[in-house]
């Protein structure tokens, strides 16, 4: 004999033997959660949108990152700008080479080190 799911409306904060799903709740750094509503308040809550469907190919961005270097002096102000770099993502990535060792970095300070 199986239990009955026995859930919390969320909305009259009752509990309920026949809980209706209307929303989940995603997370980015670990498991989401559901939202659910007993079926009088289950009416009351827009229907449920799937996040694939919101992603649309024709306006999808790139990715990107900025990463700005500089010093910093003991008060905390900026003592050095060496600019920003920015990277845009778009794509795959081409794989790196099947070779059995990377090329030595060629980057000026690495170049200096040798």
């Amino acid at each position: 004999m199986t239990r009955p799911a026995l859930r919390m409306c969320a909305r009259c904060e009752r509990t309920t033997e026949e809980p209706v799903l209307v929303h989940e709740v995603h997370a980015a750094t670990g498991p989401g959660f559901n939202v659910y509503a007993c079926p009088d308040c289950a009416v009351h809550y827009p229907p449920q949108t799937d996040a694939l469907d919101l992603i649309d190919s024709r306006t999808h961005r790139r990715s990107r990152l900025t990463l700005r270097v500089y010093k910093l002096g003991a008060d905390g102000t900026v003592t050095e700008d060496r600019g920003k770099l920015e990277i845009l993502a778009g794509g795959r990535a081409e794989p790196p080479p099947r070779t059995s060792a990377y090329p030595p970095c060629a980057c000026p300070r690495c170049r200096t080190r040798r």
